[in-house]
């Protein structure tokens, strides 16, 4: 049988195990492991999010700053012609797309806040 022969590097190994480790040191070693691992990740996840963002930044800030310039400029578009005069002056806060979606955003949360009686409006 196998029985008389044993290897001496596991029987050492296994004379390691059964010795008594101290409960508090084995508790400290992992705690102190498991903190620099998750100090490691959290600085890894971290440097990833700033790549992540400034690649993200490159790629769409030019676009989304267009988008916005020919969104503010339809909304500002005049719905009538008034000419370059004083009239012209005193109606362009209102005579534009804008204050139509403004003025009809808020009639009707006006509209809700007397139907249902909340008050989401101040």
């Amino acid at each position: 049988m196998m029985t008389e022969y044993r290897d001496p590097t596991i029987e050492k190994l296994f004379r390691e195990a059964q010795r008594e480790l101290a409960d508090e040191a084995i508790t400290e070693r992992v705690m102190a492991g498991t903190r620099q691992r998750l100090v490691r990740m959290a600085a890894l996840a971290l440097a990833g999010s700033v790549v992540v963002l400034l690649v993200a930044w490159y790629l769409f800030a030019g676009p989304l700053l267009e988008f916005a310039v020919l969104i503010s400029q339809f909304l500002t578009n005049p719905l009538i012609d008034l000419g370059e005069g004083w009239l012209a002056l005193v109606l362009l806060p209102i005579n534009n797309i804008a204050s139509i979606l403004v003025l009809s955003t808020k009639l009707s949360l006006l509209a809700w806040k007397k139907l249902t009686g909340s008050s989401l409006i101040r």
